[in-house]
């Protein structure tokens, strides 16, 4: 197997990390479809949002289990079952008749998507050296941003222009550009098992027994990113519900939100390389000190602050949270050992998921029709972001060096 450093190029990267894509992509899509397929299968809005209900609990379920599951079979296997999976359900979805039919081809759709994050997490890993992988893993956070960022203007048009089996078809383009990068550029040596030895650095995790839940520096990120997660969604949801209440419109409050996509798709490159120069904890530390200062000024004022202090505050989070990001997964999965990087990059997945459910959850009990407890869910957004920090000063300072990477084309 090729020496450290011979990594992955970014066309690579870049094909890999549109596997993940479709995740963010498909979930935002599919909320601006919601009314439109409510009218065609002649149910309600809310029976509509089953869509979406049943895609982040198979997330939420199925990532940690996916992950096992490329241990054991290979994480660039496991990525083309997923691709071609949910490229099947893509299909088939175009032709549903019914609304239970949907919901079926969506929750197969959904199983497949729950294994695309954790294998390409682990994939990544493999085909990069330690010099490089907070760069590859920057790259993929942008390629992420970006479908997220997207999706609900892509929807828009595909539903505007061909309807709401449009969105389904969109999927297909991009499965094929996968699977090509996937067989073509990433060889299938990297799902051959790498030897254990006892002369690795100290740095390296060796316990093969030790799930990556028991390791202190993967506790540290998984932490880390439920938290920064946690106090993402508690920003994106309280600022339509403020800015609404003050008479912007959808498309206004959509373009203000995209503030902090932006932040994020502009940052994550940069704050790979950071993390691969300076070591992890540093670039995190620093940039989760920059969100919590901007979430922490909205929060002084409460439901009272400003419209443009509010978006200021999106955009600061978001170029905060996008050079912190790459470090904190990076971190996490060079924690494990190679024989359990599937898990835990799972885990990883999940605990973003972790976050923003306990977000919404929140949202539904503290804020009201009225925006009171808006000033309460940026407070809490703040105390998040403040013990994040306290987490992110467990990560390492400097990257973990494992023996093996995988040269690739």
């Amino acid at each position: 197997m090729p020496e450290q450093g011979q990594s992955a190029s970014t066309f690579t990267i870049v094909g890999i990390a549109l596997a993940s894509t479709l995740v963010p992509l498909n979930s935002t899509m599919i909320a601006v479809a919601l009314p439109t397929l409510a009218d065609e299968f002649d149910i309600t809005k809310g029976h509509a949002g089953v869509l979406i209900t049943v895609y982040l609990v198979a997330m939420l379920v199925g990532q940690p289990t996916a992950g096992r599951i490329a241990d054991h079979i290979g994480a660039r296997r496991l990525a083309i079952i997923a691709v071609t999976g949910f490229g099947i359900c893509s299909a088939a979805a175009m032709f549903a008749t019914t609304f239970a039919m949907l919901v079926a081809i969506r929750a197969g759709q959904a199983v497949f998507a729950s294994a695309l994050s954790p294998s390409v997490q682990a994939l990544v890993r493999k085909v990069t050296g330690p010099e490089a992988r907070g760069r590859a893993f920057g790259v993929q956070g942008s390629v992420i941003g970006a479908g997220a960022g997207l999706g609900p203007v892509v929807g828009g048009l595909l539903l505007a222009a061909f309807g709401w089996r449009a969105i389904f078809a969109i999927n297909l383009p991009i499965v094929i550009v996968v699977l090509i990068v996937l067989r073509r550029s990433v060889p299938a040596s990297v799902d051959e098992p790498v030897p254990h030895t006892d002369n690795g650095p100290a740095t390296e995790s060796t316990d093969l027994d030790q799930p990556p839940i028991a390791n202190p520096t993967f506790v540290a990120a998984f932490s880390t990113q439920a938290l920064a997660v946690f106090a993402q969604y508690a920003l994106l949801l309280v600022c339509p519900i403020l800015l609404d209440d003050r008479g912007w419109g959808t498309g206004t409050i959509g373009l203000a939100l995209s503030a902090l996509t932006l932040g994020i798709i502009v940052m994550s490159p940069t704050g790979g390389r950071l993390g691969d120069e300076w070591g992890r904890r540093r670039p995190v530390v620093l940039a989760l000190l920059v969100s919590t200062i901007a979430v922490a000024t909205s929060a002084a004022f409460g439901t009272a602050v400003a419209s443009a202090v509010l978006i200021v505050s999106l955009l600061f989070f978001g170029l905060g949270y996008g050079v912190a990001s790459p470090s904190i997964l990076t971190a996490g999965i060079e924690a494990a050992p190679e024989q359990r990087v599937g898990l835990a990059a799972g885990l990883l997945s999940m605990s973003r998921y972790v976050g923003s459910i306990i977000a919404s959850i929140l949202l539904t009990v503290i804020v009201s029709d009225d925006t009171s407890g808006v000033g309460t869910m940026l407070a809490l957004s703040t105390l998040a972001l403040g013990v994040s920090l306290f987490t992110a000063s467990r990560l390492p300072r400097a990257p973990v060096a494992p023996k093996h990477a995988v040269a690739v084309g």
